[in-house]
């Protein structure tokens, strides 16, 4: 009887499981000594199906492409690509093969084991970890996995956790290095570093009183977890594997984008609030390099970012109102020197504070600043970027929105 004559709630049984089998997989285990995380397009043990997947090695994070090739039941094996860029592989040619991973499946895909064959042949031991939701078009393919990935956790929000995914959570979970305590009496952070991704990011370390880092931290490796994906990802496009064309030539070199080069800088940390600016110049692909430099103010309770309309209370969908605007004018234009006012009406500043003020917070001992600048600028106007108004919190306490004049001490 096929599966269309089946009653319904038989049939429909038979969609739920089949869906379930086709799911995403995610195992972990080793290669010889190395630990190792594998990601397979569906469960090794659902049918007799091809079967592909990505890998990469714990000490470095950076995805492998396993391609598809033939299987018979619960034996199977996969080709591991090599490195191939632009220039072996951009007019569609196939990617080398480094390895040929031979495996069979135990205990209803629960492990699995068998050799990587390349130079050497070295044993490999895989133990299942969980499947994670397939997309609207089922993934067969590396580069279905990959771009899974980028889609998926695109932009600084959303959270990489093991039930979003797997295989991205045990890639990110990664013991960092972590740095010197510094901040003040009150309030401390430190620098923490994946070695793999070599960028430091703060972590809150201690805050005097009764409030708990917890949520600001969850925010802060959030924000470090999606940099450092976008890093490796980056690096991983030298498998040709993980395009959906051919390799592109300013993407093929491996590289982490830039990433290893970015900075942040905590600004001012109380036990109430914490401001910090992430700089650097990232490129992975496209007409030109993301040059940035972004302030960020958190509400260190809840672990939420502050943005404009938070601060202030004169302000129209994010943007800064008109009592705001004249605020700022006429303190900068106090501040201004003569070189510098050039520049500004070349840039046409008084325009481009109405569109992208931002503000963030300096400490200076137990004093609070306010800094205003330019951020998010389009990239053919960057360079018009930058702070240009420093001063006391206390100075704009009669534009300061009730809860945000409390964060900062001002009530």
């Amino acid at each position: 009887m096929s599966v269309r004559n089946l009653p319904p709630l038989v049939g429909a049984l038979v969609f739920v499981v089949a869906a379930a089998q086709a799911e995403p997989v995610t195992y972990a285990g080793k290669i010889g000594s190395a630990d190792i995380v594998v990601e397979f397009t569906s469960g090794p043990s659902a049918s007799d199906g091809p079967l592909a997947g990505r890998y990469f090695y714990r000490s470095q994070g950076v995805d492998i492409p396993l391609q598809a090739r033939p299987r018979k039941g619960r034996r199977f094996e996969l080709a591991e690509e090599e490195v191939c860029g632009a220039e072996q592989c951009g007019n569609g040619q196939a990617a080398p093969v480094a390895a040929i991973w031979r495996l069979a499946s135990a205990d209803k895909g629960k492990t699995l084991e068998g050799t990587w064959n390349g130079k050497k042949t070295r044993p490999v031991k895989l133990t299942r970890i969980s499947a994670r939701e397939q997309t609207q078009t089922p993934a067969s393919r590396p580069f279905d996995l990959h771009d899974f990935t980028e889609t998926k956790f695109f932009g600084d929000d959303a959270p990489i956790t093991m039930e979003a995914s797997p295989y991205d959570y045990l890639r990110l979970d990664f013991a960092p290095k972590v740095g010197n305590k510094a901040g003040w009496p009150d309030a401390s952070y430190s620098y923490v570093v994946d070695p793999r991704t070599k960028f430091a990011m703060p972590r809150i370390v201690e805050l005097s009183g009764e409030t708990s880092a917890e949520a600001a931290n969850a925010l802060l490796q959030n924000r470090h977890w999606h940099a450092s994906l976008d890093a490796l990802n980056c690096a991983a496009l030298r498998y040709a594997g993980f395009y959906e064309g051919s390799p592109v030539a300013t993407t093929d070199d491996g590289t982490l984008g830039g990433y290893e080069d970015s900075t942040s800088e905590v600004t001012s940390l109380t036990p109430q609030l914490m401001s910090w600016r992430e700089s650097g110049s990232l490129f992975c692909g496209g007409a030109y390099p993301n040059n940035f430099s972004a302030a960020y103010t958190m509400d260190i309770r809840r672990g939420a970012l502050l943005g404009l309309q938070d601060m202030f209370t004169d302000t129209v969908n994010g943007k800064p109102g008109p009592s705001l605007i004249a605020f700022v004018d006429e303190r900068r234009k106090k501040r201004t020197e003569p070189t510098d006012a050039g520049f500004e009406a070349e840039c046409g500043t008084d325009e481009l504070i109405g569109e992208y003020l931002a503000a963030s917070v300096k400490r200076d001992g137990d004093t609070q600043r306010l800094v205003f600048g330019l951020q998010s600028l389009p990239h053919a106007i960057q360079v018009c970027g930058g702070d240009f108004l420093e001063l006391p919190a206390a100075d704009a306490s009669a534009l300061l929105k009730p809860e945000f004049a409390r964060l900062l001490g001002q009530l």
